[in-house]
């Protein structure tokens, strides 16, 4: 059984806390409001959302944020900065952005290291923590 909640139940204290704090000209984000977690205030604030009492804009891929009308979500929007393009983190699975077959491209700050070769019956070096 769906129980669906009424105009009358977005009547609390901690409701009416969110739709106050949905007029600031920065609204408020879920993970931003200490005693609660971030779930309790999303399920609130999307029951606001759903009863047309407040606004849901997406501020970036993955973040939402709340206002109290469109006009300040837009306007708050608008101050962002654009967003930056994602880049691959950089690390030991990280791709190379060139091509196999790739010219080597060596300046005068490269450095080549020659490492000695490892002994004949070593297969896997991290099974060996002396090599």
């Amino acid at each position: 059984m769906i129980r669906r909640m009424s105009i009358s139940n977005l009547q609390t204290n901690f409701h009416l806390k969110l739709i106050e704090l949905s007029a600031n000209p920065a609204g408020f984000g879920a993970s931003e409001l200490t005693g609660y977690s971030p779930e309790q205030v999303r399920r609130a604030a999307e029951a606001l959302v759903k009863a047309g009492k407040i606004v849901r804009a997406k501020t970036a891929s993955q973040r939402v944020r709340y206002f109290a009308n469109d006009a300040l979500a837009r306007a708050h929007i608008a101050g962002q900065a654009p967003a930056r393009a994602t880049h691959a983190a950089a690390g030991s699975r990280a791709k190379a952005n060139w091509t196999p077959d790739a010219p080597m491209h060596i300046t005068p700050r490269t450095r080549i290291y020659i490492a000695p070769p490892l002994p004949r019956d070593v297969f896997r070096t991290n099974t060996y923590p002396q090599f």
